[in-house]
């Protein structure tokens, strides 16, 4: 991502987070960060932390059921380096982690492209089935989830149907030719990783993983001395999260943390914790991760990088 679009980003999010704070009654947001426990924090990074190594596991059981073969510490190098693009539209920036196995070992990018794009399609079924625990209380909430299932389902049926995948490939040879072996490659690669048992493997892991980061938010509630069960917790946070990534907004800035606030006032807290909440849940599931993969990537990229080209 260039560095200028970076910086438009944080001073996006700067703003957008003053203009919450000036919602909430800047007074009275203050005196809530103020009662809010910061020994939670670090409870917090431990939980995210523990979640990003079981999104790991799905990577390396993705990689390797596709047969691409990484040493452990380049595919972690890999795989938390991608973390630094949380911050583009849906994680879209991620597919970059195809460009660091490409330099690392040589692997074609019709092998792992399309294991970046299930990976985050399992993200998003862990996501979508983690919100149905809060649908009864907030009915609204089903249509989007409803949306993005059917499009799901979909993209599944065309995959696996030969004939409509088929014209689907046909169709973009003639747009351009010079990638239609490309194109056959990764639609054999995507009709793998979308397998029934290992497609709910999968699944099942992002679900723990991504409850982990409702958990956080569970606990950052906590940590302002509210309470919230942890089933509606966990729908706040997953279907916030859900909102954010339809969005197509870097990082669902805006998008996010209003659903969170937002539904966190629907079920009863006051406006000025509700938005502390979100601001520092979201400090803690987007901004850590994003400045943990980019610190990963500048300390580790000549050592990964540069010790595999001269192999």
């Amino acid at each position: 991502m260039e560095k200028n679009k970076v910086w438009m980003i944080i001073i996006f999010s700067v703003a957008l987070y003053i203009i919450m704070g000036i919602y909430a009654d800047f007074g009275k947001f203050i005196t809530s960060l103020e009662g809010f426990n910061w020994l939670f924090i670090p409870l917090m990074l431990i939980i995210v932390t523990i979640s990003y190594f079981i999104r790991f596991l799905k990577w390396n059981f993705f990689l390797k059921h596709v047969g691409v073969h990484l040493k452990i510490k380049d595919n972690l190098f890999v795989f938390f380096s991608g973390l630094a693009m949380i911050i583009t539209p849906a994680k879209a920036g991620e597919i970059w982690k195809g460009w660091l196995i490409k330099e690392i070992n040589g692997e074609s990018l019709n092998k792992t492209i399309p294991v970046v794009i299930t990976d985050r399609m399992t993200d998003v079924i862990g996501l979508v089935i983690l919100s149905l625990t809060g649908v009864i209380y907030y009915e609204s909430s089903a249509y989007l989830i409803i949306i993005i299932m059917a499009l799901f389902m979909v993209f599944v049926a065309i995959i696996r149907s030969e004939r409509a995948s088929e014209r689907l490939i046909k169709l973009m040879e003639g747009q351009a030719k010079k990638y239609g072996g490309d194109v056959r490659h990764m639609h054999q690669t995507f009709k793998k990783t979308i397998e029934t048992k290992y497609l709910v493997g999968m699944s099942f892991l992002s679900i723990l993983a991504w409850f982990l980061e409702c958990l956080a938010l569970f606990i950052i509630i906590n940590g302002f001395g509210q309470s919230l069960n942890i089933l509606l917790s966990t729908f706040v946070f997953s279907f916030a999260s859900l909102a954010g990534a339809v969005s197509m907004i870097p990082g669902g800035l805006g998008v996010a943390e209003a659903t969170i606030s937002g539904l966190l006032v629907f079920f009863g807290l006051n406006p000025s914790v509700a938005v502390g909440v979100a601001i520092v849940v979201r400090f803690g599931t987007l901004w850590y991760g994003a400045v943990l993969g980019l610190l990963v990537y500048l300390i580790f990229k000549k050592r990964i990088l540069n010790h595999n080209i001269k192999q």
